[in-house]
């Protein structure tokens, strides 16, 4: 059978899959390390908990810009500036931004002024849509926000903006790993 699914359903697909199969997995060895059963009740919980978060998880758009040669800081900041001015073009008004800069979120909320003259402008303009939105910022740090990490590095190549509708491909198993609450960890 043939069937034609949009992107949103294609990813709840995926991601009930995905959601079985780890489930069988964690239930297979909870048996064999801890002699304990799965009920089916928790199995089922586990799936459609997965795909209620993939759902409100579901990537609106992505993209990646190349800025040529900018400190560490300025980049996080231009990305958190053009992202927010995406989704106030896109008519997004309920926005969560994590950044792996803790000054960019401290900037984002204090609405301080405290920036680089340069971009002083599209910082104004950045104020103004936030205090239009219902606007949060927190700090998460770059294991815990892996697509934004591979979206930076493949604009390292890029020489024009790139922007995606849906998860590249490049991204998708990490964005599936998201929606699945999969933990990613930072070795020293």
């Amino acid at each position: 059978m043939s069937v034609s699914f949009s992107d949103q359903m294609h990813v709840l697909w995926k991601t009930a899959i995905h959601a079985v199969v780890w489930s069988v997995w964690l239930a297979y060895n909870q048996w064999i390390f801890e002699g304990k059963a799965m009920d089916f009740r928790s199995a089922l919980s586990l799936v459609w908990r997965a795909v209620y978060d993939a759902n409100r998880a579901f990537v609106k758009g992505c993209f990646a810009v190349p800025l040529g040669q900018v400190f560490a800081f300025e980049a996080e900041l231009l990305a958190a500036l053009m992202a927010i001015n995406f989704a106030w073009h896109n008519g997004w008004h309920r926005i969560w931004l994590e950044s792996d800069s803790s000054y960019v979120v401290q900037l984002l909320s204090s609405l301080s002024k405290q920036v680089p003259w340069r971009i002083r402008q599209a910082w104004q303009r950045c104020i103004y849509q936030i205090s239009m939105m219902e606007f949060q910022v927190s700090h998460i740090f770059r294991e815990g926000n892996q697509v934004a990490d591979a979206l930076s590095k493949h604009a390292l190549g890029l020489e024009v903006d790139s922007w995606w509708a849906t998860s590249p491909s490049f991204c998708s198993l990490l964005v599936g790993n998201d929606c699945m609450g999969r933990e990613s960890f930072r070795f020293w």
